[in-house]
């Protein structure tokens, strides 16, 4: 036979199995690791069951589950671009509260979109102190719905990032 032969070979991996709570958080460490080729088949979800039920007994049918490839990375990929609309809505509000000439040197605080007395029962960005939640000042209009708010906040980093 000429040229290369190439063998189609099955792999096989190690398959991490996380119960997910209730809140949606996972478990720090998985309650089961099973091998597999694919975790998407039915005999290999067989598997998974079957072990459910030994661990949890009768609450294995309401128990949610999540697998990992266990040679992956095992945290969870945080969104990059919610992260980048972090820092960029952070830099907004540092903006706003400067702009107010607000001294909040020695004060562990955090800007929010809030709706409260303070805010006329309106959503807002504003400061808040960290610890207690406390209202500060308010760093934008007011709005009837969060879509205004976040409109209008979309619109601030779009203008610090020009």
């Amino acid at each position: 036979m000429n040229g290369t032969q190439l063998t189609e070979e099955l792999l096989s991996y190690n398959w991490n199995v996380y119960k997910l709570f209730s809140n949606g958080n996972r478990a720090k460490a998985p309650f089961v690791v099973l091998e597999g080729e694919d975790c998407e088949s039915e005999d290999f979800r067989a598997v998974v069951r079957k072990n459910l039920e030994e661990k949890f007994g009768a609450k294995a049918r309401s128990t949610k589950y999540k697998i990992m490839r266990a040679d992956l990375p095992q945290e969870e990929r945080a969104d990059e671009e919610g992260k980048k609309n972090l820092v960029l809505r952070n830099r907004v509000l540092s903006t706003k509260i400067k702009a107010l000439g607000l001294d909040l040197e020695n004060k562990k605080t955090t800007g929010a979109l809030v709706m409260s007395p303070e805010t006329n029962w309106k959503w807002q960005w504003c400061v808040l102190r960290m610890s207690s939640n406390q209202f500060i000042a308010s760093l934008s209009p007011e709005f009837i719905s969060t879509e205004g708010a976040i409109g209008w906040m979309n619109d601030e980093i779009e203008k610090i990032t020009k």
